[in-house]
């Protein structure tokens, strides 16, 4: 399994190598979403399955590209 931070949570859509945004309160309150770094976690944490992998991958191929 994953570990628990934000790169592997369903409500984080990654933006950059070290990124991306939290949708969590904007999926139950109607805000929009906020920035969060993928090494960070909090208590609403969900499983996101094998999207951790995947972005995982995103993230690699990032770096290759600007080696």
């Amino acid at each position: 399994m994953p570990p628990v931070i934000c790169m592997s949570c369903s409500f984080f859509r990654i933006q950059s190598e070290s990124t991306g945004l939290c949708r969590v309160d904007s999926v139950k309150k109607g805000q929009g979403p906020v920035q969060v770094g993928v090494e960070d976690s909090c208590d609403r944490w969900r499983d996101s399955g094998q999207q951790y992998y995947i972005r995982i991958g995103w993230i690699k191929s990032q770096h290759q590209k600007k080696q």
